[in-house]
Order: structure tokens, then sequence, then C-alpha cells
């Protein structure tokens, strides 16, 4: 009986957490397909209630965690990037699955300033190595090297018409890598230091 009373809740929690996550991602993109700016204050409570159920944990577990990251972003003129990744598992086992070595070789591509420079501009969609170059004011030689290393990593690919695209979620890394910035700057920045 204990068991089924734990089996029927972990499985209306993981509806609840699919509900929500589903929320989440229709509140993204209401209107016009672009993140929410200007919104009603129904329309914020809904998505602060959605993302409060994503936070939430089972009581008297210890080591779970519950996280994630959602967003959308238009690379082109009626084409939409979107992207959930979600997690609720235990601490040691969602660790488990990104081993320190493999955390810092992903991290690392993401400290070359053209790298950056290059998945800032790949965000609006496919480029030439060309319009990378002029639009970055960076040589050629360097974009060809950073795009490069984006292949070998599996984060870009050359198109049969010879252009960059992102690949495997690139350009969501590059978002959360900026959303991180944003926010670890509001620290580095607050008065309260």
């Amino acid at each position: 009986m204990f068991i089924g009373n734990l089996k029927r809740g972990f499985f209306a929690r993981l509806i609840t957490l699919c509900l929500a996550i589903t929320l989440t991602i229709g509140l993204l993109f209401i209107g016009t397909n672009t993140l929410i700016g200007d919104e009603t204050n129904d329309l914020h409570a809904q998505k602060s209630d959605a993302l409060e159920t994503l936070r939430e944990l089972t009581p008297g577990e210890k080591r779970e965690i519950a996280w994630g990251y959602v967003g959308a972003y238009r690379s082109a003129p009626g084409k939409t990037n979107a992207r959930t990744a979600f997690w609720w598992n235990d601490l040691d086992d969602f660790l488990s699955k990104a081993p320190d070595a493999e955390i810092v070789n992903l991290a690392t591509i993401f400290t070359d300033p053209t790298v950056v420079a290059v998945l800032r501009q790949l965000i609006e969609g496919k480029k030439s190595i060309e319009d990378l170059a002029k639009e970055s004011d960076i040589p050629k030689n360097e974009i060809e090297k950073a795009v490069m290393s984006l292949i070998d990593s599996q984060l870009a690919a050359r198109t049969e018409e010879n252009l960059i695209e992102p690949k495997n979620d690139a350009g969501s890394f590059f978002l959360n890598f900026v959303s991180m910035t944003i926010v670890h700057s509001g620290h580095t920045d607050s008065k309260d230091r």
C-alpha cells in the first residue's frame, strides 16, 4: 500500500510537472512567437505558477533536484527555434551524467572570443564565412578556425551552399551562457557584495 501511494504520488507529480512545462512553453509563444515582454497581471501570474511548479521538490527528499532551461528565439524570418530541457532527479544521479572533464570541454569552447562572435551571429541563421568575418570585424582565417572548432565539437555544420549553421543545441547553449552572464553580472554589479 505504501509503495502504491508513492507510485501514485510520483505519477501525479510527473503529470503536474509536464503540464507546468507545457504551460510555460505555451506562454513563451503567445501572440507573436516572441518572449513575453509586456504581459498582463493574469499572464504573469500563470507563468509564475507554472515556474513555481517546476521548482517544487518532493517533501522529505534530501538529494532531489529539479533543473533545466526553456526558451525560444527567432533564427530567421518565419523560423523559430525552441528548446526545453528539464530534469527531475536525484542530485547525485544528475551530477553523474556530466563528468567534470566533459563540463570543462564544453565550457572551454565558449571561452574563445571568436567562437562567441560566430555564435552570436548564427543565432540569426546560416551565414557564410565572409559574412561572419565582415559582421564581426574579425579576419576570415580566425573565423574559419573558430568555425572548425565548432564543427569538430558537433556544434556547427557546413551546408551544401557552404554556409555555416548551428547544430545540436549550439544556439541554446550560447543563449544559456548569455543568460548566466546576465545573472552573474547582476551579482557582481550589486552594491551588496
